[in-house]
Parts: structure tokens; sequence; C-alpha cells
């Protein structure tokens, strides 16, 4: 009876998974580990690794520690992230994984998303960033990190659109630069599908989601406003510093792309962002 009543506590009393990469599904009942998938499980295991590597020592300098549990087994199609005291925890399950329309890039983007729960900081709820703010943490920084000593012997050909906007974003900083703004613009795509079949919608590099919010949305932004966030990180040249976790707007302005900075690409967009400061008025 003690043993139980301390475990409930232990609930009551931490900081549980705060939300899902993705809302509530029923696609688990598709799920077979002997499915054919783009994501094997040693792909899945080795994405891990390399985002333990970078990660663990910067989650270390805010004085705590990460820890993943790696779920391959397990069917759910999600992924999630939690604190309790002095531990960050990040759930990747197999079902997600072993989506059709998840590549070994568009995973290793899902794993950036809930360690953006964790370090992305304003807007957030409690300790948690908010959804989009999650999936903008992934390619405006975790996912330069995860792929910036990487070489592409060859790599998925881009559509004009988007790898127009990453040449004219990078133009003079080497193939490198460009292959790596490529990558993410590839990657946010898999997940773009991946939210389309949710929701029963496609998503398009060029059909964006006009909509603009009266106040910025917490919860899970629509397939192609995702899709459109993760194009937009992946072109602010803005610099993320993970030193900072920001806790106000004004904080977060210093480490992304912002309206108050006059910055012209790159924002969050407006399908779920509501800027509350204003763009800075420069004289001529």
């Amino acid at each position: 009876m003690l043993s139980t009543l301390l475990l409930i506590g232990g609930i009551l009393f931490s900081n549980v998974a705060y939300s899902d990469f993705l809302p509530t599904n029923n696609l688990y009942l598709e799920d077979s580990l002997e499915s054919a998938s783009n994501v094997t499980e040693e792909q899945f295991n080795q994405i891990i690794d390399q985002a333990i590597e970078i990660y663990a020592p910067i989650i270390a300098e805010h004085g705590k520690n990460l820890r993943f549990n790696r779920l391959w087994d397990n069917a759910t199609v999600n992924a999630n992230a939690s604190q309790s005291g002095d531990t960050w925890t990040v759930n990747m399950y197999g079902g997600l994984a072993r989506r059709p329309e998840v590549t070994p890039d568009g995973f290793a983007l899902v794993v950036c998303h809930e360690l953006g729960h964790h370090l992305g900081g304003f807007p957030a709820k409690s300790w948690a960033a908010y959804e989009g703010q999650s999936d903008y943490f992934a390619t405006q920084s975790c996912g330069r990190l995860l792929w910036s000593n990487q070489t592409l012997s060859e790599m998925e050909t881009l559509p004009d659109y988007p790898q127009g906007l990453c040449d004219v974003t990078y133009f003079g900083e080497g193939v490198s630069r460009l292959q790596l703004c490529y990558r993410e613009m590839l990657a946010g795509y898999s997940l773009g599908n991946l939210l389309g079949t949710l929701g029963g919608t496609k998503v398009s590099y060029t059909s964006p989601d006009l909509s603009v919010v009266t106040r910025t949305n917490s919860k899970h932004p629509t397939g192609q406003c995702r899709l459109d966030t993760y194009m937009r990180g992946a072109i602010c040249k803005v610099e993320f510093n993970t030193d900072l976790i920001p806790q106000t707007e004004k904080e977060a302005v210093k480490t992304s792309c912002h309206v108050s900075n006059n910055d012209e690409v790159g924002t969050r967009p407006t399908c779920w962002w509501k800027a509350k400061l204003k763009a800075r008025i420069t004289s001529q």
C-alpha cells in the first residue's frame, strides 16, 4: 500500500509527458515488426546514439541528465518527452519509425522535436516548448548539429522551390551548407506526409498555410503549417544558442529569426505563431 502511494505521489509531483509529437491516433493498428520500412532498427538506434552524443553534454550544462527510452517493439506511432527531477526523458517508438512516410532523416527530426520540448523554450507551457516551437527548433537548431559534420554522396532530388529557398539563403556559403538546408527540407517533407496522412490532407512545399492566428497555438498545428515551420527553421540564419533556454519572447529574439529584428525570412509562420513584439523601425 505504501509503495502504491509513493508511486502515485511520484506521478502527481513529477512533470510527466507534456504532449505527443502527434495527436492521439490509431495508426498503430497498421504496424507490424515484419513490415518493410525506410528506418531499420539499426538506424533507429544509430540516430538516437548520435543525438545522445551531441545533446547529453548540452543538457548536462543545464544541470540535467538526458535519457532516451528506445521502444522499437512498441507499435505506437508517436514520440514524447517528460521531465522528472533532474532527468529529461525522450521516448521514441518503433511504430513511428516504421511508418512508410518516415525516412531516417524524418525520424531524426522527430528526435529533434522532442529535444526541442526540453530546450526550445519560448513559447512554452511550464518546461515544455509548444509543438510549433519544437518543430522550429528541429530545423533551426537540432538538425544542423546532427548533420553538420556529415557528407552526403547522394541525396533525393529536392523540388525547385525549396531548393531555391536554400540557394538564395545560403548563397556563397559552400556546398555542404546548401546540402544541410536541402536535407532539412526533405526531412520536414517526410514528416509533413505523415502529418497529412493523419489529417486526411496532402501537404506541399508550394502551398503554405496562410492562416493568421489571433493568439499563439500551443497545440498541434495542421500538417501543412508544421511543414511550413520546418521550412522556415531551415532558412533561418540565426544560430540557436544552446546555452540559453529562452523564457520570454525578448530572449527568443536573440536566438531565432523574428520580425522585431526585421528578419524577412525564417520567422515562425503565422499559422501557429502570434508575435507580440513589433518590427523595429529603422532610419533610412
